[in-house]
């Protein structure tokens, strides 16, 4: 196993050294013009102490050689005693190489003041435009409020990840209790998933309408079931009194022809018809009276909204 690299196998050489080094003096030299000669020496010395601080002991010799080459007079201190006329390449080039040196507050300082020329910008919006109108609306939010990137991110996953697993229950629920329904999810976008990753990474064959129609295809269907799961009490009790109530029964012997006569022997043809009603009572058939029930509601309000 090899050992990690010295911090000398990594040091440029002297002639690169020097180049960059010289940047960042001149960047310095630019910012400190207007100070006194005693802060312009006291700055020099700490960044020529602190430029020489990777560079071994035996080798400053040759590094400072190449450094005085940029700077012929090698009166340091005279060096920075006027403003330099920088070319914007070589300013930026020293600010790149100064940057990593910079602490946390100055960071901050800095990011500040380059927003306000408009060079960065530190904080963008969750949302803008008509979206971000349409959040509002629904939401009833002020316009005042700021949307919280983070939080945005989280609430989608929540809504998703609980309008994926519903969509998939209701439409499974609604194949097996109506194999026969003309009402079928459209599939060839794909389910509901895929449809909204794609649409998530810009696919120009999944836009956000059909997201959209998808999921109100959805919400049709739940409330149409959950409407129908309301009224099949209501229907199976108006089907149920029509067949086996009194009434219902004697208006069946009469339909045989069984409704004249003495009372005794009408009721003795009702409690007969009654008993001939009653084996279609069984468990199953009410469980498909009530799902029959169920379907034709949700049926019928789904294809009335669609018309």
């Amino acid at each position: 196993m090899s050992s990690p690299p010295s911090p000398e196998a990594t040091l440029p050489e002297p002639t690169e050294w020097a180049v960059r080094f010289g940047y960042q003096l001149k960047y310095l030299r630019a910012t400190i013009g207007r100070e006194t000669p005693e802060v312009r020496a006291t700055r020099l010395e700490e960044a020529l102490r602190a430029g020489l601080q990777a560079v071994p002991a035996a080798d400053r010799d040759r590094y400072l050689a190449a450094l005085a080459e940029r700077f012929p007079s090698w009166e340091m201190a005279n060096v920075f005693t006027y403003t330099p006329q920088l070319t914007t390449e070589e300013i930026v080039e020293a600010f790149l190489n100064a940057a990593p040196n910079f602490t946390e507050e100055q960071r901050e300082t800095l990011k500040v003041r380059l927003e306000a020329l408009g060079l960065v910008v530190t904080k963008s919006k969750a949302i803008e435009g008509e979206v971000l109108a349409e959040v509002q609306t629904k939401l009833k939010l002020d316009p005042k409020d700021e949307i919280d990137p983070q939080r945005l991110g989280k609430l989608f996953a929540a809504f998703a990840d609980t309008m994926l697993a519903l969509d998939q229950l209701v439409w499974n629920v609604w194949r097996n209790a109506a194999p026969k329904s003309s009402i079928r999810r459209d599939l060839t976008k794909g389910d509901l998933r895929l449809l909204v990753r794609r649409s998530l990474v810009g696919d120009a064959e999944a836009s956000a309408l059909q997201v959209q129609q998808m999921l109100e295809s959805t919400r049709q269907l739940i409330a149409g079931l959950l409407a129908g799961v309301g009224s099949a009490g209501q229907n199976f009790a108006q089907h149920f009194h029509q067949r086996y109530s009194p009434e219902g029964i004697s208006t069946a012997v009469r339909a045989d022809g069984g409704g004249s006569g003495l009372f005794a022997n009408t009721e003795a043809k009702c409690w007969k018809k009654y008993a001939e009603l009653a084996t279609e009572l069984t468990q199953e058939s009410i469980e498909s009276d009530v799902r029959d029930s169920v379907i034709k509601y949700a049926e019928s309000l789904i294809l009335g909204t669609n018309r």
